[in-house]
């Protein structure tokens, strides 16, 4: 404890109790008076406004006495000031006197021997020393007279002088036994006013709102116990005067008893903070908790006689704070469990809580985040109408509602879903409670349909319109050749109409999980062979060859497994314009089934391949040169997935494209 610090209301009680004489007690390096007796402020002159001044402000005339010199050299050095009969000059009644006082200026220390405080007490022996000085002057003239004596010279008037000190000795006789009596009625009066000032502390201690009790002796015996401890420990006042642990026999098994062993065997004081009691109350055990300090009080030796608790019981607010942290732990655990990023916000809008979830997405702590804010996450092209948004819900206390992007750790933005509500308590905003609910894969779904949406009906169109326009040729021609070969063409429209019905139709059943297979032995050979034979018929610039077959029965679905070979021979053929051959290839490696279809075409760009067979994928520079869904690939995909088969492709750009499937064989 610094010297700076004041005392507390149970430390004045029992430096106060201490006391015999007129008291003070001062603090601090100005000298402060924090407490002092009647008879303290009588010596002064003085009444008790003064308490709480300096020293030397409450009592201007000991300015210039050493006094205040002596308590502040108490006070640095922790050593004790005693003397008797000395002189101070105080102002009684608008009249500057000089009166004697016995006097100690008493260290007061805590645990740690820091000097807290300083505790004044004097006894008023003006009368006394007076005296003292008279006999002392009597003394010296009795031994000038003997020394007179002795000249034989100066008898006569060494007698005379004698007579007349033996008169004087008569007067100041006289005034001792006048003094006797006046200090023997002083201190009957001291004594009355020291039992009276015992008993209002007694009855201050017995109403006080803090538990205190004394145990007297090693055996702790119960000596005093206020109104307030006996409440706390569930008993009555007929435990004055048991041991404690016979008092209150829950406390055995528990610290305390220990502890207050210890503070009698060391002197030393306890303190205790938020500290847990099992006491019995109502005939149940309850959590009791209290601030506490076990204070140990000493005889004139020194030696610990007994031990005064003083607590502060706090039972109540420590449940509370437990209680709101418990709710709080819940309450975040919810946030945390959440699958959605949330956050909360003060009544002006800051940013003050992120769950687990936007620390994982943005790859930070709470601390970075909020401190951030969302403008470090929301896409700059989001960010004006985001934050215009949340300063219109500010103002009106409405729901606030926005998509936006936010920025991931792997530098991504994603599309969520805010929505944030106010919590409204007495008709104030208390927090805002908001959650980003990811949207991203429908955002990207709902962009994959428009594009599906307007490429099939561009790729829908452009059939049914040639069909139109080669039914209107037909209407007109009167020519049977030209007529067969409208024909010819209006039918090779339909086909691609039905191919691009028929992807569509199976991407249908694969969404539905409806795609059957067909599973039966069929030629391997003879599917490769037919395949090839078919697409062959409809192109005439490309030549497709087959370098190898293998001749093997597999059991599969040949419908579907003729569909994936087709589809790999119309793209090769489709994306290889300028090209002239097609390359079909099969073997049997590590009982797998392997074919490739190789093209000498445009290729694909590396960051291309792993996509190509996603859904509605084209790749950007081929979309308008080239007709179709994008659907082609994606449904070979999943024909090999149900044969738990797979695929991969080479490519390299400029110089064409390899498509490999693989089919495992029965062990």
């Amino acid at each position: 404890m610094s010297k700076q610090q004041r005392l507390n209301t149970n430390q004045l009680l029992d430096v106060l109790a201490l006391s015999k004489n007129a008291t003070a007690i001062y603090t601090t390096d100005d000298i402060i008076i924090e407490a002092a007796n009647d008879a303290m402020i009588a010596f002064w002159g003085k009444d008790r406004n003064i308490i709480g001044l300096p020293l030397e402000v409450a009592v201007p005339e000991l300015k210039d006495q050493p006094f205040i010199g002596m308590l502040k050299n108490v006070l640095n050095t922790g050593v004790t000031d005693a003397g008797e009969g000395i002189a101070a000059e105080l102002l009684i009644d608008g009249e500057l006197q000089t009166s004697y006082y016995d006097y100690e200026y008493r260290a007061i220390k805590n645990d740690a021997g820091e000097t807290y405080c300083i505790m004044h007490t004097a006894a008023d022996v003006t009368e006394r020393v007076i005296g003292q000085k008279a006999i002392a002057k009597a003394r010296e003239q009795e031994e000038a007279l003997e020394s007179e004596q002795a000249l034989n010279e100066e008898l006569a008037a060494a007698n005379e002088e004698l007579s007349a000190i033996n008169e004087e000795l008569k007067q100041t006789q006289h005034s001792l036994n006048k003094l006797n009596a006046e200090l023997e009625s002083r201190v009957a009066a001291r004594t009355r006013e020291l039992t009276e000032s015992e008993a209002r502390l007694r009855y201050m201690l017995a109403d006080a709102p803090v538990a205190i009790a004394v145990f007297t002796g090693r055996e702790l015996i119960i000596e005093a116990a206020n109104k307030k401890v006996l409440e706390t420990w569930g008993k009555t006042a007929e435990v004055i005067g048991k041991p404690l642990q016979l008092a209150i026999p829950e406390l055995v098994g528990q610290d305390f008893l220990q502890i207050l062993d210890d503070v009698f065997t060391s002197g030393v004081a306890f303190y205790g903070n938020e500290v847990k009691a099992l006491l019995e109350q109502n005939g149940i055990i309850e959590e009791v908790y209290s601030n506490f300090v076990y204070h140990p009080l000493k005889d004139v030796e020194g030696r610990t006689t007994s031990i005064m608790l003083a607590a502060n019981i706090v039972t109540e607010q420590v449940k509370a704070r437990k209680a709101v942290e418990a709710n709080e732990k819940r309450f975040r655990f919810m946030l945390n469990a959440i699958p959605q990023q949330v956050w909360t916000a003060t009544p002006e809008g800051l940013l003050d809580y992120v769950n687990q979830v936007v620390r994982d997405d943005f790859g930070g702590s709470t601390t970075e985040i909020v401190g951030n804010g969302w403008q470090q996450y929301i896409h700059p092209d989001d960010l004006p109408k985001a934050l215009n948004t949340w300063v219109e819900a500010l103002q009106t206390g409405k729901e606030y509602v926005i998509e936006f992007r936010l920025l991931f750790s792997d530098g991504m933005y994603r599309w969520h879903l805010a929505r944030a509500l106010p919590l409204i308590e007495d008709g104030q905003i208390k927090l805002w409670l908001g959650t980003n609910t990811n949207i991203d894969l429908q955002k990207s779904n709902e962009q994959k349909k428009d594009e599906f949406l307007s490429i099939a009906s561009h790729e829908l169109k452009t059939p049914l319109t040639s069909i139109k326009a080669f039914n209107q040729l037909m209407l007109r021609t009167k020519d049977a050749e030209k007529l067969e070969s409208f024909v010819k063409k209006s039918s090779d429209h339909i086909l691609r109409l039905e191919k691009l019905i028929g992807d569509l139709l199976d991407v249908t059943k694969i969404n539905s999980g409806k795609m059957d297979y067909s599973m039966e032995p069929f030629s391997f050979k003879r599917m490769l062979t037919d395949s090839i034979e078919s697409v062959q018929h409809i192109s005439h610039q490309h030549q497709i060859v087959l370098q190898n077959t293998i001749d093997i029965t597999y059991i599969g679905d040949h419908y579907r497994l003729e569909q994936v070979l087709n589809n790999f021979l119309t793209n090769a053929i489709k994306y290889s314009p300028n090209g002239e051959k097609v390359f079909v290839d099969s073997k049997i490696e590590n009982n797998n089934v392997i074919v490739s279809v190789q093209d000498f075409g445009i290729g694909i760009a590396q960051k291309d391949l792993d996509h190509l067979f996603d859904r509605y994928y084209r790749v950007d520079n081929t979309a308008m040169r080239f007709e179709g869904l994008g659907l082609g690939l994606f449904i070979s995909s999943e024909i090999l997935k149900g044969h738990n088969g797979r695929f991969w492709i080479e490519s390299e750009e400029g110089i064409g494209s390899t498509f490999y499937f693989q089919l495992p064989l029965p062990n």
